[in-house]
């Protein structure tokens, strides 16, 4: 009352779980309940589709998961929050090692959306990227954009104001160059070669800056 925020249910998280056919199709597998157990489908449904008792409407988040075929093993999910969560940002962390500019080797300050969260980009791993603190700011200026590409690792493809394409690769982790994936010296992302264009980048990047303040 004090805040002016409405009377009744806030701030409440059940985790409910379910299967895609159980949700959209009608199916009769059982969904799951944490802490309470298994509940029947229709039940489930009722809960997600139904009107909340006293009229209140309420936030309705999906996560989806993924399991391994066959085993069922549980691989991967999704994540509807605005931040990237500490495990993903760690996995991040270790995938990229240093921001992922091309040309910049700065350490890793924002875990970044690839495609803009306000663009409907997912909270994942594969539209994650770590960046240093002035590439993450420079990202959200007017005629950037990124996005992801096929490759044999996470690969970044980036446009620039000026119509410049970049791609950036994620480094390779310790062990795989033994099988020849890449050699270290002329690795994209190797420190010899990034300290090399290093000055390049940084000159067009505050060159850009210098525009916008003079427009």
């Amino acid at each position: 009352r004090i805040t002016g925020t409405p009377g009744g249910i806030s701030g409440v998280e059940v985790q409910l779980v379910m299967t895609d056919r159980t949700l959209f199709q009608g199916d009769a597998e059982p969904a799951r309940l944490p802490g309470y157990g298994i509940v029947p489908a229709a039940w489930a449904r009722a809960i997600l589709t139904g009107d909340p008792e006293g009229g209140q409407e309420l936030k309705l988040w999906l996560r989806r998961l993924y399991t391994a075929p066959g085993s069922g093993d549980l691989v991967a999910a999704d994540s509807r929050a605005r931040l990237f969560p500490a495990g993903m940002g760690r996995f991040i962390q270790a995938r990229d090692d240093t921001c992922r500019t091309p040309y910049c080797d700065a350490p890793i300050r924002h875990f970044d959306h690839i495609v803009p969260w306000h663009d409907d980009g997912p909270t994942s791993l594969s539209n994650g990227a770590g960046l240093c603190e002035a590439c993450n700011h420079t990202k959200e200026l007017t005629g950037w954009t990124a996005k992801t590409a096929p490759g044999t690792r996470h690969v970044v493809e980036i446009r620039t104001p000026t119509g410049h394409h970049y791609r950036s690769t994620a480094p390779p982790l310790p062990g795989t160059g033994i099988q020849g994936t890449d050699r270290p010296d002329t690795a994209p992302h190797s420190r010899r070669h990034r300290r090399k264009l290093r000055h390049h980048a940084k000159a067009l990047k505050y060159a850009h800056a210098t525009e916008l303040q003079a427009a």
